[in-house]
């Protein structure tokens, strides 16, 4: 009963850009060769993770 109410109160595109930064993070020296691409990939990887965790925390009313 209590999960379903905070699984409702979820944002689906926080959940993803989470989830997308996490990968990015974490795989960024498979996905690149380069070791200058990598840390832009870790980078933008960081950024995404950040922004979907505040999305997630209703630091931004509406989504």
């Amino acid at each position: 009963m209590y999960w379903q109410k905070v699984l409702s109160r979820l944002s689906i595109p926080g959940i993803l850009l989470l989830a997308l930064g996490a990968v990015a993070c974490t795989q960024a020296a498979k996905l690149c060769k380069s070791e200058r691409l990598i840390l832009c990939v870790r980078i933008a990887g960081l950024v995404l993770a950040l922004t979907g965790t505040v999305i997630l925390l209703d630091l931004i009313p509406g989504l």
